[in-house]
């Protein structure tokens, strides 16, 4: 796989993503080992916070910070089962990408798919810079804790665990599940994101197809090559299945991330109202909200990458139909006319990414996400 080749480093690095390129039998068993022990470590974290929050916890800070990681944990575990249960579904909808018709043609194309590359990749490093801070801060906050006794996230096991021994293993065992945690987070999010983008990639080499289809069939008829066609026709037919095609690569993009982008919405409106609250409360002391300052301000990213990038998307599938309708196609016969219409036709139907049923990705539902965590915070104010 030639394209996310950063994104799936980051799952690879991760845990949860063996390169497809490995030969070896040997290599594969000791990554699934690997993979498993990393699966293992991220449910019993998760199954240890939602036992602390049921038999320990009893006031609202401590309900607030356990919920806060709590709740991250139950979307990263689902990004987790997804990636690792759906990997084959994965690799095609990248495959998919290097083949006809979605492969660029011509180096027009080239340019087109590059330009989104690359922004995808910027977009991804720049984003991964920002868990980096997240993490950084919260891992000094999580050794900060340790040197004063005190774990670096509250847990509860059935066992003492301020034995020196078992402390110190609980302590880096959590440390070291919430620096993967992070890894397979970035790596999943920016692939969505990228995935969803080359949806827009798409249109525009469709776009860029169908503009130099039409230039060359209005200059072959004012030349009176009618022999040219069959020809035509045929190349007419291509554009309208990569149009269709497009259709089905977001929606095969769309049910393998169903979950995780439901799982994501449902825990950010939660874990945002929740930061907020804590935020607003302890606004005076800089040194314990500083790590959930930054935690926030990457929710917020996280959220805004999954709705602008489908947003691109509902965009630009519209936008087909105007294009075609600004192109020079008057000259051209009745046929062809009616094959550029069907596409204006299917473009009144967006291409759209949703979250379940409930949620649709777009700038209206980010708008819609802030105004319900702010709704929930003024309730928990009360």
């Amino acid at each position: 796989m030639q394209i996310f080749t950063l994104n799936f480093l980051m799952y690879t690095i991760g845990g949860i993503w063996r390169p497809v390129e490995w030969s070896s039998n040997g290599a594969k068993l000791l990554y699934n080992i690997f993979t498993f022990i990393i699966i293992s470590s991220e449910y019993f974290f998760l199954l240890t916070q939602f036992m602390d929050i049921i038999f320990i916890v009893n006031n609202v800070d401590d309900l607030a910070t356990n919920i806060l990681i709590f709740l991250s944990m139950v979307a990263v575990c689902c990004k987790t089962t997804v990636v690792v249960v759906r990997r084959n579904a994965i690799i095609n909808l990248v495959e998919v990408l290097l083949k006809a018709p979605y492969k660029p043609q011509d180096e027009d194309e080239i340019i087109i798919q590059t330009k989104f590359d690359r922004f995808i990749r910027s977009c991804s490093i720049k984003y991964s810079l920002l868990a980096t801070s997240s993490i950084t801060g919260g891992t000094i906050g999580s050794v900060l804790n340790v040197m004063q006794g005190y774990l670096p996230y509250r847990i509860w096991l059935p066992c003492n665990y301020n034995v020196s021994t078992i402390f110190w293993t609980i302590s880096i065992h959590q440390m070291v599940t919430t620096i993967f945690a992070t890894m397979i987070n970035v790596g999943t999010e920016t692939l969505v994101f990228g995935l969803i983008l080359q949806t827009c990639a798409q249109f525009e080499i469709l776009e860029n197809r169908l503009h130099k289809l039409i230039i060359n069939k209005t200059v072959k008829y004012l030349e009176h090559a009618s022999c040219l066609l069959n020809e035509n026709k045929a190349d007419l037919s291509e554009c309208i299945c990569h149009h269709l095609s497009i259709y089905k690569y977001a929606k095969a993009v769309n049910v393998t991330f169903n979950q995780v982008l439901f799982v994501q919405f449902f825990s950010s409106i939660l874990v945002l109202c929740t930061s907020v609250y804590y935020l607003s409360i302890h606004i005076k002391n800089l040194s314990a909200t500083a790590s959930f300052l930054a935690y926030t301000i990457c929710m917020f990213v996280q959220i805004y990458f999954y709705c602008w990038s489908g947003n691109e998307v509902i965009f630009k599938s519209t936008s087909i139909a105007d294009a075609i309708y600004n192109m020079n196609w008057p000259l051209l016969s009745i046929n062809e006319k009616k094959g550029l219409l069907m596409i204006m036709i299917r473009s009144t139907i967006p291409v759209k990414f949703t979250s379940s049923f409930l949620i649709t990705l777009s700038l209206q539902s980010y708008s819609n996400v802030l105004k319900t965590s702010y709704s929930a915070f003024s309730v928990l104010q009360k």
